[in-house]
């Protein structure tokens, strides 16, 4: 399991290297033409957009795992060990109940309206190309929420794994950092 981790982890943060590295040569490349030429790239900022929307969707477990998305633990840690187990193990549930069903729907939302190309890729592909090759659809712009959250639903579910082995260890709640530093998965 921690192997998996490890490959996720390698995976997404090159992912995210190359979209942030994209993003910042695409919009400095527009910055440049549109103060220093008077022009610019029509479709820039539609791609930027959508680069940004990836990159939000797949770092948010990464976020999660560096404790970097906001959590208010007070009635947690003034519990007591088994209770604040429990209650974090409630809270997942209720996260993954969230995400599962955003999921769901952000698949149906994707296959309903993800057929038109994107139309910035088409203008430029139309241009570079020239006519008869098809830009991608929307549909892989849409299909980032469910993506992106799918991945932190199954984060939640590990995480309530080593909830449960807390219990049974005698451990408390605060504990579970330790275990993701240490990169144990039980």
């Amino acid at each position: 399991m921690s192997t998996l981790k490890t490959a996720y982890q390698h995976i997404v943060g090159n992912a995210l290297v190359a979209i942030l590295t994209a993003l910042l040569l695409l919009m400095g490349t527009q910055i440049v033409l549109r103060y220093f030429f008077s022009s610019s790239l029509i479709w820039a900022e539609e791609i930027c957009r959508y680069l940004l929307i990836w990159a939000s969707f797949l770092a948010v477990t990464l976020a999660y795992e560096r404790g970097e998305i906001a959590s208010v633990t007070i009635l947690r840690d003034a519990l007591s060990r088994t209770g604040g187990l429990l209650l974090s193990i409630l809270a997942n549930l209720a996260g993954i109940a969230l995400l599962v069903t955003l999921v769901y729907y952000g698949l149906v939302y994707a296959q309903r309206l993800g057929s038109p190309p994107i139309p910035g890729l088409q203008f430029l592909i139309g241009d570079v190309m020239g006519p008869g090759w098809a830009a991608p659809s929307m549909f892989w712009v849409y299909i980032s929420l469910p993506f992106g959250l799918a991945i932190f639903a199954v984060r939640l579910a590990v995480d309530i794994v080593h909830y449960v082995g807390l219990i049974l260890s005698g451990g408390h709640a605060g504990d579970l950092r330790a275990i993701h530093d240490q990169g144990d998965i039980r």
